[in-house]
């Protein structure tokens, strides 16, 4: 676990290769009450149904540490739903616009959190990191796993953007 502290909005607090990698020791260290999840490229493929192998029994693992878990992620209700379901039925919500704040705030309200104690763990830093950082939840970053399939261009784009970003700032290896 690398932890930065700089206050840059795009600069994640805490690195990690995979989410699996997380232990309920190093959300305890952070400070965390409660883990809000991205999917595409957090638990599964980018527009996938199928999950990353060891997310089912990380989320148990995590969940039986005493911390809630809950999906916060851009995509359509009806995906979101089926990944909850395969995940056990734990909660989420859906199209929360992120990086905006509104979606961070929900997620730790439907935990009974302050939105101080949610990790928010994602791959991305438009989205994930930069919202995590605005609302003041726990800006956590895995790598990404493979590069996004649908809209190919944007997220080439994006992610070089990233690459650049965490390179000037020293965490090259990071990405």
């Amino acid at each position: 676990m690398s932890e930065v502290n700089y206050g840059d909005e795009l600069l994640p607090k805490y690195f990690f290769d995979r989410l699996t990698d997380i232990t309920p020791r190093d959300l305890k260290e952070m400070g965390a009450l409660a883990v809000a999840i991205d999917i595409d490229n957090t638990i599964a493929d980018d527009g996938a149904l199928h999950l990353f192998h060891g997310v089912r029994a990380w989320v148990k693992q995590i969940r039986e540490a005493g911390f809630g878990v809950i999906i916060l992620t851009n995509t359509f209700p009806l995906r979101a739903k089926f990944i909850a379901h395969l995940l056990g039925g734990i909660p989420y919500v859906a199209k929360a616009e992120k990086p905006k704040t509104r979606g961070f705030l929900k997620a730790a309200a439907i935990l009974g959190v302050p939105v101080e104690k949610l990790a928010m763990v994602g791959d991305q830093l438009f989205t994930d990191i930069k919202g995590a950082n605005n609302v003041g939840a726990i800006p956590v970053r895995i790598k990404y796993n493979r590069p996004e399939v649908l809209l190919y261009f944007h997220y080439k784009k994006l992610r070089s953007k990233e690459k650049n970003y965490l390179t000037s700032k020293g965490y090259g290896d990071k990405t």
